[in-house]
């Protein structure tokens, strides 16, 4: 099993990619007690003013897209999608509180932020396109900004809703007695992971088995499907591989 692990900044794992859960992938089920705990290793961080290592992302890489002059690595997140899933959110608090401050300097890193979490003119694409999100709660907040509590129909619409209003408050509460600028170099740049990007999903569910197995908190239906993916990879032959796989993402959507 070939692997080449990289320890990224937050600031080096989104820039160059565009991140996608699958459906296959349980939904965004982080609560209160989890964005609370990031939140204080960020103020953590940037107290101390050392690095804090977050987890482990696993990645499956996908196409390369072009976006004006630019590529991006298209990856599909089997690893890590809570984590990754609220720093995207709490960036979108950012840049929203950055429209209300007047000057040069806030002007550009509002600009940057809002080109690094929507790509293109035209805003097809944005930096991470989340699953079951069929009411597109997720998208509408990433694009324009918008929390609407009357668009909730599941668990996974009010999650990224209470998540958006719980970063923006702690934004909020931040730019009271310090910049904001400080904020973003924190989560920039002394929040890191360790990343693995394989390009085969075979060896994708197998690092995340491996993962598992050393004491990690990940629920346990998220195991199984670890191990029945990687159980079709090792003991299904090639031929009728495609549509085992095809077969096992649509049950697991559905039950997700």
């Amino acid at each position: 099993m070939q692997l080449n692990p990289m320890h990224l900044s937050v600031a080096k794992l989104l820039e160059g990619r565009l991140f996608r859960i699958p459906d296959y992938q349980r939904a965004y089920s982080w609560q209160k007690r989890q964005r609370q705990d990031l939140f204080r290793d960020i103020e953590e961080a940037h107290r101390s003013r050392r690095e804090h290592f977050m987890a482990t992302v696993v990645a499956l890489a996908r196409e390369r897209r072009m976006i004006a002059a630019d590529e991006h690595q298209v990856v599909d997140v089997v690893d890590g999608q809570q984590r990754i899933t609220t720093i995207v959110i709490l960036l979108k608090a950012i840049e929203k509180k950055l429209d209300t401050e007047n000057d040069s300097e806030t002007e550009k890193l509002k600009r940057d932020l809002a080109d690094l979490i929507v790509k293109g003119d035209d805003h097809s694409l944005v930096l991470l396109q989340t699953n079951h999100d069929s009411s597109n709660v997720f998208t509408r907040y990433l694009r324009q900004g918008q929390i609407d509590e009357s668009e909730i129909f599941t668990a996974a619409d009010q999650n990224i809703i209470d998540a958006a209003s719980e970063c923006e408050a702690f934004v909020d509460l931040w730019s009271q007695h310090r910049a904001l600028i400080d904020l973003l170099i924190t989560i920039r740049n002394r929040l890191s992971m360790i990343y693995h990007e394989l390009a085969d999903e075979a060896t994708v569910y197998r690092v995340f088995e491996v993962l598992n197995s050393r004491g990690l908190d990940v629920k346990w239906i998220d195991k199984t499907k670890s191990q029945l993916m990687a159980s079709l990879f090792e003991f299904v032959e090639g031929g009728s591989r495609a549509e085992g796989l095809h077969e096992m993402r649509t049950v697991w959507g559905e039950i997700y």
